[in-house]
């Protein structure tokens, strides 16, 4: 179950323990996935995340965890706020990858 504490003190050591940056995504009761830059607030219900839109198109790059502004530019790292309610949370998954993934043109990527 999470909750407040894990918002506030576990998720920060896991992100740490992962290299500082890796892929933050809350995966929710409903089937939506939301990839996380930063948690803005951390109530005794709800907690408030900044959250990378995730387009179709957009969702190769693998936006990490705090990034700040990187070579893809700020268009494709636009962000919104999120308010979740712990209830509806399923699972928190990070993923330690160094690089972001680079979209090739053609049917085969080596």
């Amino acid at each position: 179950m999470f909750d407040e504490s894990y918002f506030r003190t576990t998720l920060l050591r896991d992100v740490e323990a992962a290299g500082g940056h890796p892929i933050v995504e809350v995966q929710l009761l409903s089937g939506h996935a939301h990839r996380v830059r930063s948690v803005v607030e951390v109530g005794s219900g709800t907690v408030t995340l900044e959250t990378y839109i995730t387009k179709g198109d957009l969702a190769h790059e693998r936006p990490h965890f705090g990034d700040v502004d990187s070579s893809a530019g700020t268009a494709a790292r636009e962000t919104y706020r999120t308010v979740i309610a712990y209830e509806g949370i399923a699972a928190v998954i990070l993923d330690p990858s160094a690089a972001h993934v680079r979209v090739r043109p053609g049917f085969a990527s080596a």
